[in-house]
């Protein structure tokens, strides 16, 4: 993160059409700490640290490419460390999330104020996104779920001794690591070793966590068994089932 009251900001715009680049160029040329430069894809510096301190960002018009979001592949790829904001007339949710998830850090619509550029090119330098609340929060969500996902594939695929199934099993009937011990006819302290190897596998730093990632592990591994519909049992092998 920079402190913006000490660092210039100096603005790379890529296909915006000549009068609104001129526009800003005329806005921000008195002393507001913020530069602006028109230039095209193959001139963008390589990283958002510039000489003499400066930050710099690229802004991105609609003219920068065959479509927005191949421009933004193209920048992303040559340029991996410049933050990238989209100007665009696009106002659709799932465009602007598309924007984002291609990795650029703003979206401005066309008729964005000049108010409204300054705080967004100031934000971005800052380290923070900008753009709709609500797209941020859609955002926000799918990440989210996405790692939910990640997590349980990660948790499904990890593999148990047979012994180590029987501890966790009890476990789940919540009993104690004395009751276990006794169920297995094992010593506690043997019990005791196979729950902290079943927590490093689970990935969790205590009873209670390793309890609920094998609930959540075992929920999900019984919804993705099929079960066969009361009245339609399944076919036997060599059999060929009616089709309605």
């Amino acid at each position: 993160m920079i402190r913006l009251s000490e660092t210039r900001i100096r603005v790379y715009v890529v296909g915006l059409d000549a009068l609104r680049a001129t526009g800003l160029q005329a806005i921000f040329e008195k002393n507001t700490g913020i530069d602006i430069l028109m230039e095209d894809i193959s001139s963008l510096p390589r990283s958002h640290q510039g000489p003499d301190s400066t930050f710099n960002l690229a802004v991105v018009g609609a003219n920068a490419g065959p479509d927005i979001f191949s421009a933004i592949a193209a920048i992303r790829s040559a340029h991996p460390e410049l933050p990238i904001i989209v100007m665009s007339h696009a106002s659709g949710q799932e465009a602007i999330l598309r924007i984002l998830m291609l990795g650029a850090k703003g979206f401005l619509h066309e008729a964005s104020t000049p108010g409204q550029f300054e705080k967004a090119v100031r934000m971005v330098a800052a380290g923070a996104l900008w753009a709709p609340r609500r797209v941020q929060a859609d955002l926000i969500h799918r990440l989210l779920t996405a790692l939910e996902s990640q997590r349980a594939a990660q948790t499904n695929a990890v593999s148990f001794t047979s012994r180590e199934q029987q501890v966790l099993n009890l476990l789940l009937d919540g009993n104690s690591n004395r009751e276990i011990a006794k169920s297995l006819k094992i010593e506690e302290r043997t019990v005791k070793s196979y729950v902290t190897k079943l927590m490093q596998k689970m990935g969790v730093k205590n009873r209670t966590a390793l309890t609920m990632r094998a609930q959540d592990r075992s929920n999900s591994m019984l919804l993705a068994t099929p079960l066969p519909l009361p009245g339609n049992p399944a076919p036997t092998q060599g059999s060929d089932p009616a089709i309605k």
